[in-house]
């Protein structure tokens, strides 16, 4: 960085009071050798506003994001010149994942959510007490510097010389040619630990990437439309096939456990918010982005849970996501059905999109998911081992929200409760859902913080468990009700996960 940063600064003109509170801010921080700017100082009669926008955010070392309750309610709402500001971001976003240009700066915010959607989770600056402004400014001014107030201790070397790190420099080519080749290198720069060299696989395989998923889209699809399921299908493993060598650099940062690299939620953003995505034509096709969310989903929590990491599976899952087909529509991850328990592109359709899931192993152009998952059998144990996790923490969420009492025993699910994660994991076989229940219970108090999360007790779980379960088959015979055999094998299977008390008893209650 530049000894004078340059920095933009994104907010909303609330009223005179929190305009001059911004310039305030940014004269602190030009006292301070950074080059802020500012519409109130660089926009004059006459002036462009847009292309002063789309410069200072481009051009910006840093940006940052003055979110109050009007810039949050613009920001969501795609309104003004806030959300023309957040277009220019999103796009910014794409061109670099896990990008720390973007600081969210919080100033007399109300709502529960403290930034815009689209900035996720990223950590943000405080200055909503106007007693700590000196102390929040010092620790900004520091940021932008690249001087923070503690040094990071310099790395020693290995004490044991018999285990040898990957510490060679590892070659990134001009083309990755493939999702195998991706993994690979993706998974030597997260062991040596090298940040610049995964920022510049990424910046090579991103770009293409989606440039080719835009493009075999208007070559391929538009204006034709699909004959039946099997083309459906391969519509599918055409557009992973196209995006896979970008998703499986965020598996393999997810399961590096390294918290640089761990932290892969922007690839979730960037599939169901494609640039360039033509928002026209057969509904199938137009939200073919998310279908493509609806895969990474499901696999960020595999891996996740290959790597003994639910929190990190449970982390993407309750990410708090906007409808890009409907702005209104803010909700957790977990809770909307078009990543987690049908796509569109498939049709509606539990079933068919759990098919599609637990059988890309065995599909043409896909084979890498065997690599990653070692083995066909451990993956879709892993797939069924997540899906369970989910499960149990809707029962939590459903016990938080006081809607427990929606589980009736006595009606058919059609009636009564309609799960948001769908029971279709349990069609798997005894020997599959057994592994799924081992994987699942390595780690006991990750299991309880299924629900505690929440704040729901053990007691409140235990109380509910049954009638959870009855709720559950009667929703499997809903889905199931064309085949006896299935639903009879479903009961069996349910009945193994829960067996009251002994489940309990297996997680340390």
């Amino acid at each position: 960085m530049t000894e004078n940063p340059k920095v933009f600064i994104s907010y909303s003109h609330d009223s005179p009071e929190h305009k001059r509170w911004v310039s305030e801010l940014a004269a602190k921080l030009r006292h301070n050798g950074i080059d802020a700017m500012l519409d109130q100082w660089d926009l004059g009669l006459g002036d462009d506003i847009t292309r002063f926008m789309e410069r200072g955010i481009v051009n910006a070392d840093r940006v940052l994001v003055i979110c109050t309750d009007k810039y949050l309610s613009k920001a969501n709402a795609n309104e003004g010149g806030v959300g023309y500001e957040r277009m220019i971001v999103n796009a910014e976003l794409v061109q670099n994942l896990g990008t720390d240009k973007f600081i969210p700066i919080i100033r007399q915010t109300s709502e529960k959510e403290k930034t815009p959607t689209f900035l996720g989770t990223r950590v943000y600056a405080d200055f909503s007490n106007d007693s700590q402004f000196d102390a929040e400014s010092e620790k900004l001014i520091r940021d932008i510097h690249q001087t923070p107030i503690m040094e990071k201790p310099s790395l020693g070397k290995n004490p044991f010389p018999s285990i040898e790190s990957d510490t060679q420099l590892i070659e990134i080519p001009e083309e990755v040619k493939s999702a195998s080749e991706a993994y690979k290198i993706a998974t030597k720069l997260a062991r040596a630990g090298d940040a610049l060299g995964w920022r510049k696989l990424v910046k090579e395989i991103r770009p293409r990437v989606f440039k080719n998923l835009v493009q075999w889209r208007e070559d391929k699809l538009d204006g034709k439309e699909p004959k039946g399921k099997e083309q459906l299908i391969q519509v599918l493993d055409k557009a992973v096939d196209i995006v896979a060598p970008l998703m499986v650099v965020a598996l393999a940062g997810v399961e590096s456990g390294r918290e640089q690299f761990k932290k892969q939620k922007s690839f979730l953003y960037d599939l169901i918010n494609i640039i360039d995505w033509n928002s026209h034509g057969n509904r199938g096709r137009i939200r073919l982005s998310y279908a493509l969310g609806y895969v990474y989903h499901s696999l960020h929590g595999c891996t996740g849970l290959s790597t003994n990491q639910i929190e990190s599976s449970l982390g993407l899952a309750r990410v708090r996501i906007t409808d890009r087909y409907n702005s209104k529509k803010v909700i957790q991850v977990w809770e909307m059905g078009e990543l987690v328990a049908w796509t569109r592109s498939l049709g509606p359709n539990y079933v068919e999109s759990w098919n599609y899931l637990v059988n890309a192993c065995d599909r043409e152009g896909l084979e890498w998911l065997s690599t990653v998952f070692e083995g066909k059998t451990e993956y879709r144990s892993l797939l069924v081992a997540y899906y369970m996790a989910l499960n149990i923490y809707e029962l939590g969420v459903l016990i938080n929200t006081n809607r427990s009492e929606k589980l009736n025993e006595k009606h058919s699910a059609r009636g009564l409760f309609r799960f948001k994660v769908p029971l279709t994991f349990l069609s798997e076989n005894q020997d599959i859902f057994e592994r799924a229940q081992t994987i699942l219970l390595r780690n006991p108090d990750a299991v309880t913080a299924l629900w505690t999360m929440s704040n729901v007790t053990h007691e409140q779980m235990q109380n509910l468990w049954s009638r959870w379960v009855t709720s559950s088959e009667y929703w499997l015979e809903d889905v199931y009700r064309r085949s006896l055999d299935v639903r009879g094998s479903m009961r069996n299977i349910y009945k193994n996960v829960d067996r009251h008390q002994d489940f309990f008893q297996m997680v340390q209650l």
